[in-house]
């Protein structure tokens, strides 16, 4: 059995969202049937594009979905708008959350802040472990951790 049972060929194409200008490739049509849209309309995949790990979610888009590249994933797999690739993906864990250690780390020292964070939904806990985990230096990380933790206070009240 392939370890990714989804796989097609695409350009890297341009796409605009008013102002903001992607990177993208589309999923063909006739694989929109296949997949679970209707219940997970932002679908988080794990997969290669090329032969480059790449994690992230089909994104919609009048009836059409997409997966977003960034520059620094096209950078490091060596691609440009232009370039077709093979997609290969399956789908991940929809509530899975990747914690950094720092933020980890941090909601271990309060009680209070990991129950807030727990009745988060999956989508807002990815955004505040990505806000941790972007961070370039272990400093920043811890700094920015204590400030979810306080992000995590105020809505609580």
């Amino acid at each position: 059995m392939d370890d990714f049972p989804y796989i097609f060929d695409s350009p890297i194409v341009p796409h605009s969202f008013g102002r903001y200008h992607y990177s993208v490739v589309f999923l063909p049509a006739e694989m929109n049937e296949a997949l679970p849209f209707a219940q997970y309309p932002n679908l988080r995949i794990e997969a290669e594009v090329g032969r480059t790990p790449f994690s992230g979610a089909w994104r919609p888009n009048h009836g059409r979905w997409y997966l977003l590249l960034s520059k620094k994933f096209l950078k490091k797999a060596g691609f440009e708008i232009g370039d077709w690739v093979t997609v290969r993906f399956r789908i991940a864990d929809q509530y899975a959350v990747d914690v950094p250690e720092a933020l980890q780390h941090a909601l271990e020292q309060d009680e209070y802040a990991k129950a807030v964070w727990e009745k988060l939904t999956p989508g807002k806990r990815r955004g505040f472990a990505y806000r941790v985990s972007s961070a370039k230096t272990k400093q920043t990380q811890t700094r920015r951790a204590l400030e979810v933790l306080e992000q995590l206070l105020l809505m609580a009240t």
